[in-house]
């Protein structure tokens, strides 16, 4: 899948991430990159507006930052939102958030959207915004209870509180698009990118 890439170009890549689902998929993928984490206030980045392009605004703040820090570097950047009865959906940090998160999921679907930004020297080399729509099963209130007690600490890291990898995939229903979209990258779209680099 990677064999075409350029092993010189790989070694420029600064991939802007605190996601390991994400990193384990690079790794899958036998690339090695640089990882270094945005910190950024996800909630602080102007504009949003509760609509889809909100992804793309974080993932690009994010890519900002990093790029103001590594010059001459390529950063990559990614955010994962949902949309929901036309509402932004941001992480948890408590485990009632992510029960009532995950009640208000059940039996319905709802829109993820994964940005992908590339930047160098803080211009836009390329953006991408790749949906994916999700339908939850009806889940028994006592087993969304138990899987939050559970797994607090590692679904407060996903958007949605759950991770289709994981023990959350008793959730889904059916979903439509891109399975790796969920878990937080578009991998056709980031290796067509970086080979056209």
């Amino acid at each position: 899948m990677n064999k075409s890439l350029n092993p010189q170009l790989t070694k420029q890549v600064i991939i802007g991430t605190k996601s390991q689902s994400r990193r384990k998929i690079f790794k899958l993928m036998n690339l090695k990159f640089q990882y270094r984490s945005p910190n950024i206030n996800e909630k602080k980045v102007k504009d949003l507006n509760n609509d889809k392009y909100d992804a793309l605004k974080i993932a690009k703040a994010k890519a900002e930052y990093l790029s103001k820090k590594y010059s001459n570097k390529i950063i990559v950047t990614f955010d994962t939102t949902i949309l929901f009865k036309k509402k932004t959906i941001y992480k948890c940090a408590s485990p009632e958030c992510c029960k009532r998160t995950l009640k208000a999921f059940n039996d319905k679907s709802h829109d993820l959207y994964t940005a992908m930004i590339f930047m160098i020297n803080n211009n836009l080399i390329k953006s991408t915004l790749t949906k994916t729509k999700i339908i939850f099963k009806n889940t028994r209130v006592k087993d969304i209870n138990n899987y939050v007690d559970k797994n607090f600490k590692q679904v407060s890291k996903a958007v949605g509180c759950y991770n289709i990898e994981g023990k959350g995939n008793f959730f889904f229903k059916d979903i439509y698009s891109s399975y790796y979209n969920i878990i937080g990258i578009d991998v056709i779209n980031f290796l067509k990118t970086l080979r056209s680099i």
